[in-house]
């Protein structure tokens, strides 16, 4: 669970820059109740990379989707820098507003970029977005087809002419086969497999616990910001009444 941001982190309403791992972290454990279909990638247009001036630049484009375009907050969930800095926008329990007809059942990542003139491959970012849309694809179950273009649901280039969907979708589907390493958790009587993510990390296999444990019939109790402990009971059985 992140800590409580910095001043420097609070960018207005729900923003805040985090590293990679962190931002991985917060895909993995934010509660999501909406049902998620797809991964939106979008590029900014304007501000382009080389008009980029870090948290002043996310400031702004937030700005400007409240002032001009009247929306409630930043209409991307996730904005990422030409050099590979992450902020997290718009809430991904709220749906977005980043793209006309499917807000309600997607993400929205925005590179702060105009790849219509401005080259993905002096970009270091894309492969860091890359990294936060496999992180995406794992925690919602969705395959690198449900990774979409803003341009393939509007008449815009977005995320420019010189981004290919499918290198992209393959580059990300490189990244969850590393990430999974092809593990399952199967419940046993039933070989139920279980959809905690397993991953190995240094030779240990480590797996979401939430979803392993509701398996297991246990209730989790999460008190990791008061006491730094999570807590595993299991669900008490109903006395049957004779």
């Amino acid at each position: 669970m992140l800590g409580m941001p910095t001043d420097s982190e609070k960018l207005g309403p729900g923003e805040r820059q985090v590293t990679l791992q962190e931002c991985v972290q917060h895909i993995r454990q934010v509660p999501v109740e909406r049902r998620i279909s797809e991964v939106i990638v979008h590029h900014t247009w304007r501000p382009t990379a080389a008009e980029y001036r870090g948290l002043s630049t996310v400031r702004r484009v937030r700005r400007y989707h409240m002032q001009k375009r009247g929306w409630s907050d930043n209409g991307y969930h996730i904005m990422i820098g030409p050099s590979g800095d992450i902020f997290l926008c718009r809430p991904m329990s709220r749906a977005g507003a980043h793209c006309r007809g499917h807000n309600q059942h997607s993400i929205g990542l925005a590179y702060i970029a105009n790849f219509d003139s401005e080259s993905p491959a002096d970009y270091p970012g894309v492969a860091v977005g890359q990294q936060v849309v496999a992180a995406l694809l794992e925690r919602f179950e969705l395959t690198p087809e449900e990774i979409h273009f803003h341009r393939e649901h509007a008449n815009k280039t977005c995320p420019g002419t010189r981004l290919h969907l499918d290198e992209y979708r393959h580059q990300v589907e490189l990244l969850v086969s590393d990430h999974t390493d092809n593990i399952k958790v199967v419940l046993l009587p039933g070989s139920q497999t279980i959809p905690c993510r397993p991953h190995l990390e240094d030779g240990i296999t480590r797996v979401d616990l939430r979803p392993l444990a509701t398996a297991l019939d246990c209730e989790v109790y999460d008190h990791l910001a008061d006491q730094g402990k999570v807590y595993v009971r299991r669900k008490m059985k109903p006395i049957r009444e004779l």
